[in-house]
């Protein structure tokens, strides 16, 4: 069998004031085309469908949409709620949905049950793990009081309700093979190269501090599909796997997007290929001075990208957003940084303001934004502007 496995889709997002909306809806065309001319049996979504827990109508709709496609297909659905999704709004109608093919879970609802899949090649278990937040997981012991509940739940790690639940599977596991779909930060192992790779625009997890998941609670799945990270990448082995975004939601993101394929053979054994993505608008960082930026021989790549542009001029620099989307309509940030520029020692405070000198401060102000002191004849402009502004003040 087949699957195709992404997630992260962050419907409804905009990059910095431009709306995503037409490029996600190009991406749900090419990803229908995607699972049709591969044959995909199983599409998995690993979570952050939209982007935040109430979604614009449009993204509602283009979702909806989605899903009717993949399902005149004749293809399974699986899809869980993320971190940035509203599991109530995104699951209340899951199991009149389990009946037509789609699989939908969000929050605590119905977790730690298998779902038993038949397929061409056999049969194939699948647990559906959605975001747990800690402090949401139930506590049904009739014996703690209140503040022991409530204090239960603060302590309470995303690896422990994670792991208490997925162990609650594994006595249901019956098929030769199974996969695990989750939404969760995990990392392959305790030292610091077990750690995935972030990206600037994922929402941290972590609750008290403790969002981390060890990849071992995944042990004795065939296949584990992650969600939540923004770049594909393995986590410890091959079969537990983060399959990344599929547009760029941030200046960090300037990497190749893709979606997973897995191929598993009727024991759970895995292949696993990437199908790249050539829909959205890319990222472009740039630094230089402003006639270098604007230079039509230069940064010819950035022209139809989300562009962040680093301005290195000395002095200060007027307009310069709007001179720069004149030739990169996309600009979406100006960080101005002159370049060679020293840190000056900000002034001692004093008993009293009174005894602070105007001109040291002036002076102090001139050469961090130029990036050097002032000649003699920019001290003694400076010297006679401050003269007679305290003048004027007296």
């Amino acid at each position: 069998m087949r699957i195709a496995h992404t997630s992260d889709w962050h419907l409804g997002r905009s990059f910095g004031p431009v709306s995503l909306h037409d490029d996600q809806a190009s991406f749900c065309d090419v990803f229908v085309g995607i699972v049709n001319d591969h044959d995909v049996d199983l599409v998995i979504i690993a979570g952050d469908i939209f982007d935040r827990a109430i979604a614009p109508t449009e993204s509602i709709e283009l979702f909806r949409m989605t899903l009717r496609r993949l399902r005149d297909l004749e293809v399974t659905v699986a899809v869980i709620s993320g971190n940035h999704d509203g599991a109530d709004r995104l699951s209340p109608y899951d199991d009149l949905l389990d009946g037509s093919g789609v699989y939908v879970r969000g929050g605590y609802e119905g977790i730690g049950r298998v779902i038993p899949l038949e397929f061409g090649d056999g049969p194939l278990d699948l647990v559906l793990l959605p975001f747990l937040d800690p402090i949401a997981a139930p506590d049904d012991d009739p014996d703690r009081t209140m503040d022991e509940k409530l204090d239960r739940s603060v302590q309470r790690t995303h690896h422990e309700v994670l792991a208490d639940t997925i162990k609650q599977t594994h006595s249901e596991l019956r098929a030769p093979r199974s996969v695990a779909v989750a939404h969760a930060f995990v990392i392959g192992g305790d030292r610091p190269e077990d750690r995935p790779q972030e990206s600037d625009s994922e929402r941290v997890v972590e609750v008290g501090g403790h969002g981390a998941v060890n990849a071992s609670v995944f042990d004795g799945f065939s296949y584990t599909a992650l969600g939540h990270l923004h770049r594909p990448q393995n986590v410890g082995r091959e079969n537990i796997r983060y399959c990344g975004t599929p547009l760029p939601y941030s200046f960090s993101e300037d990497h190749q997007k893709s979606v997973t394929i897995v191929d598993m053979d009727a024991a759970g054994a895995v292949e696993i290929d990437t199908v790249e993505l050539a829909v959205g608008r890319k990222v472009y960082s740039m630094t230089g001075t402003m006639e270098e930026l604007l230079d039509s021989t230069s940064h010819r790549d950035a022209e139809g990208r989300f562009v962040r542009a680093t301005v290195t001029d000395p002095g200060l620099i007027l307009d310069a957003k709007s001179r720069l989307e004149a030739r990169y309509p996309l600009t979406v940030e100006v960080h101005l940084q002159p370049s060679g520029v020293v840190t000056t020692t900000a002034v001692e405070p004093q008993a009293s303001p009174d005894r602070i000198d105007p001109l040291e401060t002036v002076v102090a102000f001139w050469s961090e934004r130029q990036g050097a002191e002032p000649d003699d004849l920019e001290r003694e402009l400076l010297t006679a502007a401050v003269a007679a502004a305290t003048k004027e003040a007296s």
